[in-house]
């Protein structure tokens, strides 16, 4: 079979990243800034020919998907799996109000209190990465994701679970893989130099 390219984005800032708290798989709305690094990113891959433009069903990646779908002219079909870790108990609490607590680690954390363990994120997004490996053989997919199902599946690819990989990966970091459902090339892992003029203008 030959492989597909994926092209994995994560979705730009949410209120909950500004805000510096967990959302897991709660709605939180892109900010202003999210929507201009949105429109950055379309630019940046305006010229890649996408045959499929995928995200998870919550707004702060369906919208960042529809803003770089538009150019293209093909529609962002919703894929439920591809959905946030659920943080659990975490959810909504701030970095700083957790910090110290069990969190993912190079040492394979089991699960988040009241929500998901690492094979649990990794089996549902899976589940969904193959099957449109199989449905879509040879052909360009991009994936608007989040920043911890992401950084699994891409440690995934990687061959490296339990550990995860740490390279940083900020709000619509790219990175690209060629698989065919068995064999996995990283091309590209969590690049952001197109997000450099995205902060928010100077008063």
């Amino acid at each position: 079979m030959k492989p597909t390219t994926f092209y994995f984005v994560r979705h730009g800032e949410s209120e909950g990243n500004a805000a510096h708290v967990f959302t897991g798989q709660t709605d939180s709305p892109l900010t202003a800034r999210g929507r201009r690094q949105a429109e950055t990113v379309s630019d940046e891959l305006a010229k890649v020919a996408f045959d499929r433009i995928v995200a998870s069903d919550l707004s702060r990646t369906r919208d960042t998907a529809l803003v770089i779908a538009r150019p293209h002219g093909i529609p962002v079909e919703l894929v439920p799996e591809l959905r946030e870790i659920d943080v659990g108990d975490q959810t909504g609490k701030s970095f700083d109000e957790t910090r110290g607590l069990p969190n993912w680690n190079d040492d394979g954390f089991v699960s988040w209190p009241g929500g998901e363990t690492l094979d649990q994120v990794l089996a549902r997004t899976r589940r969904a990465i193959e099957r449109l490996t199989r449905e879509s053989p040879g052909k360009t997919i991009l994936i608007v994701g989040h920043g911890g199902v992401n950084r699994i599946l891409l440690s995934y690819f990687l061959g490296i679970l339990p550990k995860l990989d740490r390279t940083p990966g900020g709000n619509t970091s790219i990175s690209v893989v060629h698989t065919d459902g068995t064999t996995h090339t990283v091309e590209r892992l969590f690049a952001v130099d197109h997000v450099a003029d995205t902060k928010p203008p100077t008063p």
